[in-house]
């Protein structure tokens, strides 16, 4: 009897298989075998459940082994659930769903945090798949709606200054710029724009942030042929910063690479074509040091929530406002304390660092010539 249950179970599973036509991830499929092994008695018997349990399962981690599995700490997950819970809550009582806040918030960093497919994430939470599909996007918009990624100003703006120059000793830094690629599926319309110089599909966040690595300005959604300039250009920062909108301190910038223009409140390094000054030299290498802080808010952003290192999704806007509410997330986890191990991993951002310098302004040469006089 036994027996003949396993087999239907099997049969179910392969069933399930050809016709979901739905995303499906490696992840997925092994477990999908490992099942099928498993009730036919090709494999010692696991606890099958565990999926179907897995909410249960939760609460008997310990703390390290919840941060491994949602990538933020269970005080960082309570004060998420205070800041949203809220608004989900009003959303239970309306009757569109009858899951609890905690766990859409649960559902969602599951998502966020790895690449598994949607059908395997409502299997593991015991919900069907469009319940993952709004519990998914009512918590990235609350998320979103959070006001955590702030321009600094006044003392803020000082506090910054200060802790960019006791790390590397470079002044009047506000923040780091750059830009890295989302991968992302090829989307309907216009496959080709979305192509970056490294030959694959991408969505562009450029983000500032602050010597602790929290973000302080973030932009997404620009396609990924698209140049960093272009797109500084054409992000609200850069169109600020354009219109001599009073953003900084006095003598008061943000630092990027050589594919930003340099200006007055925007200093980039020297081009070196082998016959730098030593002076030149040494402001070029703590201009790197200094800019290296962006390039590892980036890395932990992307160590954290995995789904960034490939989203699936036809649906781009979504995309977008799911990069973001990511963004929101990291300068929660930061606010928190809430820090990933030191081994993680660390990749420089695919930007156009390489490519032909934009143009630069005689305030920012003279600037940069005062800056590099003093180091």
């Amino acid at each position: 009897m036994e027996r003949k249950k396993s087999l239907c179970m099997v049969a179910s599973l392969l069933i399930d298989n050809i016709f979901d036509t739905d995303e499906s991830s490696v992840e997925e499929e092994e477990f999908n075998v490992q099942a099928c092994a498993e009730a036919a008695g090709d494999l010692p018997r696991e606890k099958l459940s565990n999926i179907l349990d897995y909410e249960k399962t939760i609460h008997h981690m310990n703390d390290a082994e919840f941060k491994s599995h949602f990538r933020l700490k269970r005080g960082t997950v309570e004060v998420l659930l205070e800041k949203i819970g809220p608004h989900l809550l009003q959303l239970t009582s309306n009757g569109e769903s009858d899951i609890s806040p905690m766990k859409r918030i649960l559902i969602t960093l599951w998502i966020l945090a790895t690449p598994e497919s949607y059908r395997s994430v409502a299997n593991r939470f015991n919900v069907s798949k469009s319940s993952v599909y709004r519990a998914l996007r009512r918590c990235v918009d609350a998320i979103n709606s959070l006001k955590v990624i702030k321009w600094p100003e006044g003392s803020e703006a000082q506090s910054i200054i200060d802790g960019f120059k006791a790390k590397s000793g470079f002044p009047g830094v506000v923040g780091a710029i750059d830009g890295t690629h989302i991968p992302i599926m090829a989307p309907v319309d216009y496959q080709g724009s979305y192509i970056n110089r490294k030959g694959f599909h991408s969505l562009q966040l450029q983000a500032v942030c602050q010597h602790k690595l929290k973000f302080t300005d973030c932009y997404v959604g620009q396609p990924g042929s698209v140049h960093d300039a272009r797109v500084f250009r054409l992000s609200p920062l850069g169109q600020e910063m354009e219109g001599g909108t009073k953003l900084f301190p006095t003598d008061g910038h943000i630092i990027g690479d050589s594919a930003y223009p340099l200006s007055k409140t925007l200093l980039t390094p020297y081009r070196d074509t082998g016959n730098l000054t030593s002076m030149k030299q040494t402001y070029n290498f703590k201009h790197s040091s200094t800019r290296m802080a962006i390039e590892r808010a980036f890395s932990h952003l992307k160590g954290r929530f995995r789904r960034l290192k490939y989203f699936v999704s036809p649906d781009l806007e979504f995309v977008v406002k799911a990069i973001m509410a990511c963004c929101v997330l990291h300068n929660i986890c930061i606010d928190q304390n809430d820090l990933l191990p030191a081994d993680v991993e660390f990749s420089s951002p695919t930007g156009d660092s390489t490519t032909t310098m934009p143009q630069s302004d005689r305030c920012g040469k003279a600037k940069r010539d005062a800056i590099a006089a003093s180091l």
